[in-house]
Parts: structure tokens; C-alpha cells; sequence
């Protein structure tokens, strides 16, 4: 089958069938076969979570998707649609397309588990699925942790939640009675304002985890049914308001009071939170090599940050921060006292410009990340594998 629209460099652009996609990419080989991997096993995850709406898609009915490396391409491919997006799954042409540039490899595999979920909830649940749960339970999927065999879900990352603590705050969470009636059009017209988007999604993505996680008082995921029976339901052709007062109830102020109080006590998860920490500790990294400086040793490094009293400055949407001010943090483990030199070192990787961060502080996982030349930058992926 001829790739509709190729890319910009039709000469680069490579076709790769998986079990469940059709890719066309004109990334590097070892990113676009590690893509393609996750990919599927992504799908596996959707078609599993969602197996009681009979989401179980044939073979010959494969999903086509365009991975550019360059945002350009990406934006002339997709004639712009959505300015700010790193992504974008477009119905009318059942394709997905992502661009790698700027948003870097890790950026990337979450647009990807992001917008795959989209593409998999178009043909399972179909066009009805209300605006807010598909761009919740996306989010769900995006921060979900690829281990090499499988993922972990129902992360909760820090950044998320000094997003929804911040919001929260001042105030500026979105009525239900009005979210939850949000058309697809409505939901785009926040796509010019980076901060109204980022509470925005923030928003849809914590009341998709209470919908999902949230335990009842036997520990069990309270609403996790009530949200396939109303999947179900929208399947079936239900307004969507309709289908969320027959699986729930017609009760949203009730539904806003309890989720409020929820996100009032969710705390970033402890997988979630060391990944957090890693890319922290990249960061400085990138930027002390920017100024000449490399580190043998993790202690060296420790200590050079203490020296420094070095933090960083971060920005999401309208919400800013530092780093701790006490650099340590991102060298101690869980328990709170500092990681040893076999739980957290370096290791020299042939060809790359610093070598590899690893974490082994959590039982059975290895947190890897990886540095890259790119252009005159250099990047980092972080990378997460299964190990004895």
C-alpha cells in the first residue's frame, strides 16, 4: 500500500509493518525500531483495558502512522491543524503523525502512547466519545512506563501534580457542568493559549485518573466500570451527557466536589518520581557540560552541585519552578538517604558525548538515560528495562 502524502524526504522515509501499524518514518533506524515496538505493545495494553467494548481490531485493518523527524515536515504534512501540539491524530484521514524535533525521543514516545489511544478509541468506541474522557485517559496511556516488556500504569508524575496543586489553588479548574459538555471545536479554541491548554489537559488527565484508579473501601478501582459501561454506552450511540448520567449519575457538582478532594491528596508515585529526578540530574548535567564541565564520579558531581548551589529554572504553561534548592534530593533514594554507587553511577557508552546515568535504587528496574549529539546540543532519552 502507497504511503498517501509522503514526507518531505521520500528518499529518507522508511516503511515498517508491525502487528497492528503502518509507519512511515524518516527517523534514525534503532528510534524507529524501538517506536514500532512500543507501538505495539501499546495497542496490546488498549485492546486489553478496553476488551469489554469488543476492541479487538483485525489484522487487515491496520492503523497508519507518520513519525517526521523534523517539525516542518510535520506541520506541512498536517497543514498546521493544531499549532503548539507535538502531535495529532486526524479522523477524517484515520492517521497519526508526530514529529521528534524539539520535543525530543522521550517527548515523542509519550506523544505517541498519546495519540495512539485516539486513534485506537476512534475504531472502538467511535466519533461519540465526549472530548474530555479521550484526551483524559490519552494522558493516562502518554505517562504509562515502557519497561521493555510491558507498561506500567497509573503514574503520577510531580510535574503533574504541582500542575493540578497550582490550579487548584488559584482557582482556575474548569466547571464540570461545563467540561464535561466541551465539543471537540470548544476544546480546540484553547490551542493559541499555552496556559489556558496546559490546566486545560492537566485537568482532563487527573479526572481521568480518579475515574480510573481512585479505590473504593475495598481497594478496588471505585468508577473503573461506570467508566466502560458509559464507553459502552456512547459506543451505542448515547449523548454523552446522556451516557455519563446513566453510568454514573446526573450529579456533577457532586462528581467535581469528590474528584476536588481526591486531588487534594494524590502524591506523584514512586516510579514516577525517580524518573522525575533522573531527567533533573540530566539537565544539570547538559548544562555543566555546556560550560566545560565533566564529572568521573556521581560523588564528584554531587559534591560540584553543593558547591554551586546550582538549580534550574523550569517553565509549563503558566506555571514556573525551580529546582530544589538542596541538590541532594535528586540523589536520594525513596527511603531518603543517598544512593550508593551501585544503585546510582555512570557508565561509559562508545560514541556518546557523556556517558550513561543508571539508576538501580528500584527493585527490579534499571532507569538508563542516554546522551546524544544533536546538531551543537546535546539531548538525553531515559530509558527504562526490566533486570533480575
Amino acid at each position: 500500500m502507497a504511503a498517501p502524502d509522503l514526507p518531505a524526504q521520500p528518499d529518507r522515509a522508511r516503511q515498517f509493518e508491525t502487528r497492528h501499524y503502518r509507519v512511515w518514518t524518516d527517523v534514525d533506524l534503532e528510534l524507529a525500531r524501538d517506536l514500532c515496538a512500543r507501538m505495539d505493545a501499546m495497542y496490546d495494553e488498549y485492546a486489553r483495558r478496553f476488551s469489554s467494548l469488543g476492541a479487538g481490531v483485525p489484522q487487515a485493518e491496520k492503523f497508519d502512522v507518520r513519525i517526521f523527524a523534523l517539525r516542518d515536515d510535520y506541520v506541512r504534512y498536517t497543514r498546521d491543524r493544531l499549532p503548539n501540539t507535538g502531535g495529532i491524530f486526524m479522523p477524517d484521514r484515520k492517521l497519526l503523525a508526530v514529529f521528534v524535533e524539539g520535543q525530543g525521543r522521550d517527548g515523542v514516545r509519550r506523544t505517541l502512547q498519546h495519540e495512539a489511544f485516539h486513534q485506537f478509541a476512534h475504531r472502538a468506541v467511535g466519533p461519540n466519545m465526549p472530548v474530555w474522557l479521550n484526551e483524559g485517559i490519552a494522558q493516562v496511556f502518554e505517562e504509562a512506563i515502557w519497561s521493555g516488556d510491558g507498561f506500567v500504569l497509573g503514574q503520577v508524575p510531580p510535574r503533574r501534580v504541582r500542575q493540578l496543586n497550582q490550579d487548584v489553588k488559584d482557582g482556575k479548574l474548569i466547571d464540570f457542568r461545563r467540561l464535561l459538555k466541551m465539543s471537540d471545536a470548544e476544546w480546540a479554541a484553547t490551542f493559541n493559549d499555552r496556559d489556558a491548554m496546559a490546566t486545560q489537559y492537566n485537568q482532563a488527565w487527573a479526572m481521568a485518573h480518579y475515574l480510573l484508579y481512585a479505590p473504593g473501601p475495598d481497594g478496588q478501582p471505585l468508577h473503573r466500570a461506570c467508566v466502560l459501561d458509559m464507553l459502552r454506552r456512547c459506543k451505542a450511540g448515547a449523548a454523552p451527557m446522556d451516557a455519563y448520567a446513566q453510568a454514573f449519575s446526573d450529579n456533577v457538582v457532586g462528581f467535581q466536589k469528590r474528584f476536588t478532594e481526591y486531588a487534594q491528596t494524590l502524591a506523584p508515585t514512586r516510579e514516577a518520581t525517580y524518573l522525575d529526578n533522573q531527567t533533573v540530574l540530566a539537565d544539570f548535567l547538559v548544562g555543566l557540560k555546556q560550560r566545560g564541565r565533566a564529572f568521573e564520579t556521581i560523588e564528584s558531581f554531587r559534591r560540584a552541585l553543593q558547591r554551586g548551589r546550582v538549580r534550574l529554572q523550569y517553565t509549563r504553561g503558566n506555571l514556573e519552578w525551580k529546582s530544589a534548592e538542596d541538590s541532594d534530593e535528586y540523589f536520594r533514594g525513596i527511603d531518603g538517604r543517598l544512593m550508593s554507587g551501585d544503585e546510582l553511577f555512570f557508565q561509559p557508552r562508545e560514541g556518546a558525548p557523556m556517558p550513561d546515568l543508571v539508576c538501580r535504587a528500584l527493585e527490579g528496574i534499571e532507569l538508563r538515560t542516554r546522551f546524544h549529539n544533536s546538531g551543537e546540543r546535546v539531548e538525553h532519552e531515559l530509558l527504562v528495562e526490566r533486570r533480575p
